[in-house]
Formats: C-alpha cells, sequence, structure tokens
C-alpha cells in the first residue's frame, strides 16, 4: 500500500490497488501447489476457482486483512509442500523452511487468523506424509516465525493480550444457539460460490487428500464452534479457499459442464461488484436500504463534520464509532483537527480508543460527533449542529455535533468508569 500511495497519491484507489495483485498472486501460487499434488488440468482448475470466488471478488475491490492473510497462507502451504518432498528424497530445504516461516509470521501479523492455518498446518502434517518436515527444517521454520513475530508478541504482552480478550469479549453474553453455526455455514455458498463450496463438501468426503481437508476443515470447524457461542462473521474462515479450491477442482475437473458453470457464475459475480459500486450506487435491498450500503455514505458524512470543525476553529474532533473514527482519520489525513476517540471505562473497544484516545492536552477547542441516541459523556455538551446521515453506511441516522465547553470531562469519565 505505501508502494501504491506513493506513485499514485494518497486515495482510496491507490490503497485498494495492491489487492487486485496479492490475490492474483495467491491464485499463481495455489496453482503451483497444486502442481504438487493433482495433474495440471485440475491445477489451473484451482487457480480460476479462486480467481472468480465471490470474496475474492469483493476482496479484489476493497483493501482487507484477509487479502494479505491469503496470499501468505498459499506461500505457507507452497513451502510446506516442498519441505515435505525434500523430506521424502532424504533431504533438506532451508530455503523453503524459512519461506514457511516468514509466510507464517506474516500471515499472523495480517490477521490473528492465521492461528487457524498454523494448526491446521499441523493437523495436515500428522495425517499427510508429504506435509511433513524434517525436524531441522522445522526447527529453521518455527525460528523464522517466532523472529518475525517477536515485536507483536512483545506489544501484545504490554497491553495485556487486549486483542485475544476483545475477542473473547464479543462472544460473551449472546447464549449458546445452533443457528449462527447454520447461518455462517449457508454463508459459505456465497463466499467460495454456492458450485465451488458444495464440490468442497463432496470432495472432503475423499480421503485422498487428507491435508488439503485438514487444512479446509479446521478453520471451518473453529468458526462453527465459536457461532455457537456468539456472533461471527462469514469471512472469518475465509483460509479455506486455498486448499479448498484445489480440492474443489479435483471434483469439478470431473464434472466439465459444472465446472464451466461454477467459472461462469464466478465471472459474471466478478465483473458484477465492481460495475456495482461504480455505477449501481441507486440498487436497492428488498428493506429499501442501498445494496452497497457498507460502502456509501462515508465521505459525505466526513466531509460535513470536519467542516464544521474547520468553522469552529476545533484543535480535536472526537467520535466514538469506529466506523466513524477510521472515515474521519482518512479524510483529514495531513489537514484538519486532531482525530481522537472517546476514552473507552473498561477494555479498548478498537484501534482508536487504544492508541488515540482523548487526553485534556491534545487540545482546548474540542468538537464530539455522535449518533443520536448514543450516551453523552459529558452533561456540558451544547449541540452546535446536527444532520441525517446520507444513503449508505449510517443511511438515516442522525448525527449530532456537540461543543464541550470542558473536554476533561472525558478523561474523568473513563476513570471513574475504571476496567471492567
Amino acid at each position: 500500500m505505501r508502494a501504491s500511495t506513493e506513485l499514485f497519491g494518497q486515495s482510496v484507489a491507490a490503497v485498494r490497488l495492491p489487492a487486485v495483485f496479492m490475490h492474483a498472486a495467491t491464485a499463481a501460487v495455489i496453482f503451483a501447489c497444486a502442481r504438487q499434488l493433482v495433474p495440471l488440468s485440475v491445477a489451473a482448475l484451482a487457480a480460476l476457482l479462486y480467481l472468480v470466488a465471490p470474496a475474492v471478488a469483493l476482496g479484489s475491490a476493497l483493501m482487507t486483512t484477509d487479502t494479505p492473510l491469503l496470499l501468505a497462507a498459499s506461500l505457507a502451504l507452497l513451502a510446506q509442500l516442498t519441505a515435505g518432498k525434500a523430506r521424502a528424497l532424504g533431504q533438506r530445504a532451508p530455503g523453503a523452511a524459512v519461506v514457511l516461516g516468514l509466510a507464517l509470521g506474516l500471515g499472523l501479523l495480517a490477521k490473528h487468523a492465521m492461528l487457524f492455518w498454523l494448526l491446521g498446518a499441523t493437523f495436515a502434517a500428522l495425517v499427510a506424509p508429504a506435509f511433513r518436515l524434517a525436524r531441522t527444517d522445522l526447527l529453521v521454520a518455527v525460528g523464522t516465525m517466532a523472529a518475525v513475530i517477536a515485536p507483536h508478541l512483545l506489544w501484545l504482552a504490554r497491553h495485556g493480550f487486549v486483542t485475544f480478550r476483545h475477542i473473547e469479549a464479543i462472544t460473551e453474553g449472546h447464549g449458546l444457539s445452533l443457528l449462527r453455526p447454520m447461518q455462517f455455514l449457508a454463508e459459505q455458498f456465497l463466499v467460495a460460490g454456492p458450485i465451488t463450496f458444495a464440490a468442497l463438501l463432496v470432495a472432503l468426503r475423499d480421503r485422498s487428500t487428507p491435508g488439503l481437508a485438514a487444512l479446509a476443515l479446521t478453520p471451518l470447524l473453529i468458526v462453527l464452534a465459536q457461532g455457537v457461542k456468539g456472533p461471527v462473521l462469514a469471512n472469518w474462515a475465509v483460509l479455506y479457499l486455498v486448499p479448498g479450491s484445489i480440492l474443489a477442482a479435483q471434483v469439478l475437473e470431473r464434472r466439465r459442464w459444472l465446472a464451466g458453470l461454477s467459472l461462469a457464475l464466478g465471472l459474471a459475480v466478478s465483473i458484477a461488484l465492481p460495475l456495482a459500486k461504480a455505477f449501481g450506487t441507486d440498487l436497492q435491498r428488498p428493506d429499501g436500504r442501498p445494496l452497497l450500503s457498507r460502502y456509501l455514505g462515508h465521505a459525505g458524512i466526513a466531509d460535513w463534520a470536519l467542516g464544521i470543525a474547520a468553522a469552529q476553529g476545533a484543535d480535536v474532533l472526537i467520535a466514538r464509532d469506529r466506523d466513524l473514527l477510521a472515515d474521519l482519520s482518512w479524510f483529514a489525513a495531513g489537514s484538519g483537527p486532531a482525530i481522537r476517540a472517546v476514552p473507552p471505562t473498561g477494555l479498548p473497544a478498537h484501534h482508536w480508543e487504544l492508541t488515540a484516545a482523548y487526553r485534556p492536552e491534545d487540545g482546548a477547542r474540542a468538537l464530539l460527533l455522535l449518533r443520536r441516541g448514543a450516551t453523552l459523556p459529558c452533561a456540558d455538551a451544547e449541540i452546535i449542529a446536527r444532520t441525517v446521515a446520507p444513503p449508505g453506511f449510517a443511511g438515516g441516522d442522525v448525527l449530532l455535533l456537540y461543543s464541550l465547553p470542558d473536554p476533561g470531562c472525558l478523561a474523568a469519565t473513563a476513570s471513574e468508569g475504571g476496567p471492567t
């Protein structure tokens, strides 16, 4: 992203551009992995199935942590297979072991869901000789991974492993449910594509590729189990797409018409999504909300709030919601007021509460942006502006801008709340 923004400027398009090349690279690596396990035609189909998966089409139009995560997973698979092949020949593969350690480490830095892959790779090595590393290669891989993630582990330790505590917190208090995991499983037909995911489920019954099955099943089963306890999102197990594309290709290659239909459906989605983003912003869901509501309305709200902050001469613009803080930070980058979060009363809920919570020394002239109905942290706050959010992620919400005569009340509120 840094290279892209340096070349093409600080724009949304420049931030998202690398995603296209990352997914293309992931497909190429999947092809290289598959060539070690299946015939050429199956390997080519696996790469194509990955490329036209709806999750990949959406991920190519955005920039999310899933994109580098999937690339890291594919490189880890290739390195593990290469090292396993060397072990079968009585040789060592220190280069592949280093690549494996780097891929695992960088994947963990991209997203902690890489832990699912690490566990799945361990299961794969237990059930399939092709995935087993020589002891020295294993030590090299583990040592390389440890060196990559060591600074991150130190950061987590200094912050009380807040990430894991946050994950635990968001799954508490929802009660046990079988509906959530069933819904998650149904959503995978949209993540991978209906025919591709069905083919993957069929392939999991075949015991000829237990290593790939272990890698695909591990994230799916973990998230399914988590769904029993609390809410889960459709993309939380997206790692299964890497081995799953190869498994599905083995089934679909024997049924060419189904393979063609799956590719055609995926290609249609891959074309429709960017077109809908560019020209279909007026498309609506059955409930009347825009089809792409999650991706609309961000600039309008941020421009409104930042414009008033500039007119008021504010030093600081404070908000509580992560989506508003993200938009304000992006559109205020390099100019405008400092963007700060309302200090948390317990565990930080997101990046801004952890690293950019408001402090009195940030500025005396402060404005506070809240949705109507949100708890007002300062009794003496005065409304200076309001607006109704345009169609999009906050469509219809009433947004209020408050002037804070004494911003120090925010810090006082946080200290009174104490840890939870």
